[in-house]
């Protein structure tokens, strides 16, 4: 029996940048003559409208074997794999986030690649430089990982931002030929979460402990226009009041440039007061400009 590499990422929901990455790194291994698939059994979040679920590149049907090797990408806390993977049979893992770089390293050595980049994407573009094979990114896969990087980055204006992920996406941008693309992109995934707002909270929610400054439930959303949830902050803590008393909703405003927290928990509030030497108005806090849920991660870690 061929042994199968399955690629795949995170089990409580894909976003489109682990998607867009498993997809294209599956098809470099396989350019590479080595067997493989995109693989994921969680659900797509609202990152990924139905445009780019309707490309000619998506995941592949899994039937598991024991045979099976394992590549995670977008992810490295082993708690929050993907279901299907048996930890004892990862040959790889590939993120952008921090926290687990030791660890893996120890384990896989040179196969642990974890940088603290925009996204993913830009690192699986890069492996593509260098197999020298970017001419084998089609249009359609170039529009997945440009996608990626303008979700993970907002647009290139996150603070995680960084020259290489700008360097990638000018790259994609030359393979797709659209200036309009980021607005189109940005339009349509805030019209997915208009039509389900409780979905789309639930589909981006992390539970887990971060540190002793966060509140174990944090959401995100990213949209154009925060009136739109603003308007029905009545669904919003319904949603969250049933996972748990301690949580807070990083709400993305592009059209704003800015992150506004949300919170109802005053130890929360006070917490985040103290993080970003904000006040809070009622139960919003509004930031300066934008933030990544994966940067507040970061900088409450590095506090002492």
């Amino acid at each position: 029996m061929i042994k199968m590499i399955v690629v795949t990422s995170g089990n409580k929901y894909i976003d489109i940048d682990a998607y867009a990455s498993c997809i294209a790194y599956a098809n470099l291994l396989n350019l590479k003559g080595q067997k493989a698939k995109a693989v994921s059994s969680a659900k797509p979040n609202e990152s990924i409208p139905s445009s780019l679920l309707k490309l000619n590149m998506g995941l592949d049907h899994y039937e598991p074997s024991k045979e099976d090797e394992f590549v995670i990408i977008d992810v490295s806390n082993k708690a929050y794999f993907d279901k299907i993977v048996n930890e004892d049979k990862i040959i790889e893992v590939i993120d952008h986030h921090a926290g687990y770089e030791e660890y893996w390293k120890n384990k896989l050595q040179d196969k642990a690649k974890i940088e603290f980049l925009g996204s993913v994407a830009t690192l699986i573009v890069e492996l593509y430089e260098k197999e020298g094979l970017m001419h084998k990114i089609t249009k359609e896969l170039a529009i997945l990982l440009i996608s990626a990087i303008l979700d993970n980055t907002l647009n290139l204006k996150a603070k995680v931002t960084s020259k290489r992920d700008i360097t990638v996406y000018e790259k994609l941008e030359r393979i797709i030929q659209d200036k309009k693309y980021p607005e189109k992109y940005f339009l349509e995934c805030q019209s997915k979460i208009n039509k389900d707002l409780k979905l789309a909270i639930e589909n981006d929610t992390k539970v887990e402990y971060v540190s002793q400054i966060l509140p174990p439930i944090f959401s995100q959303l990213t949209i154009w226009d925060k009136e739109i949830v603003l308007r029905n902050k009545d669904v919003l803590y319904t949603v969250l009041n049933n996972m748990g008393d301690k949580w807070m909703l990083n709400l993305i405003c592009l059209k704003d440039g800015k992150s506004y927290l949300i919170a109802k928990d005053l130890e929360v509030q006070k917490n985040l007061e103290k993080l970003f030497n904000k006040k809070f108005k009622a139960d919003t806090m509004e930031l300066d400009n934008v933030w990544l849920r994966k940067e507040i991660m970061k900088i409450s870690q590095e506090q002492k």
